[in-house]
């Protein structure tokens, strides 16, 4: 699988690709806390092969993986997919782990990782559908994301917790968004 864009590579994420993975991931945590259910703090210590259950490698019937935006050889861009594992949800899969490097934003990174995470779970035997969830004060992913076609179904208030030190309590509620394979 590869974009359209010339200058940039989008592939699945390898074993031998995961240090550079965990580096984005974590850069994206430290940036961006409220866009994450994980915390850096825990994430830090985490090795990076941590993460191969993340690559979907004996998810028979697919929909789960990770895909990386590649701008010559540095990962500028991450998406994740991972499929549900109970039989009564093995028909849909949520949406995870989107960042971009903020020196790689403005390209069309966003889009072309998410366009290209739905066509690979389009591939995956019996997936109908994809949910996510973003920070309802994240409006420019809000927007990505309709442009590619998911929709709005129901908002959790305070679904993160942020303390940011005593008595320095922030909440961010979240938008779920489903798209109908």
């Amino acid at each position: 699988m590869v974009s359209t864009d010339t200058s940039v590579r989008i592939a699945r994420i390898a074993p031998a690709d995961l240090s550079a993975y965990k580096r984005l991931r974590d850069e994206g945590l430290k940036l961006h806390p409220d866009a994450f259910d994980s915390d850096i703090e825990s994430e830090q210590a985490r090795p990076p092969e941590s993460y191969i259950g993340r690559l979907g490698l004996y998810e028979t019937l697919g929909g789960t993986f990770l895909l990386g935006a590649w701008a010559d050889k540095e990962l500028v861009g991450m998406i994740g997919l991972e499929r549900q594992s109970l039989q009564k949800l093995r028909h849909s899969a949520e949406l995870n782990s989107m960042m971009v490097n903020p020196r790689a934003t403005g390209k069309g990174i966003g889009l072309m990782l998410v366009n290209a995470a739905i066509a690979e779970a389009r591939r995956a035997i019996g997936l109908e559908q994809i949910t996510l969830r973003v920070s309802t004060s994240s409006e420019s992913a809000i927007r990505l994301y309709e442009r590619a076609g998911f929709q709005a179904c129901g908002v959790l208030p305070h679904a993160i917790k942020l303390v940011d030190g005593p008595g320095q309590v922030r909440y961010f509620d979240k938008l779920t968004m489903v798209l109908i394979l």
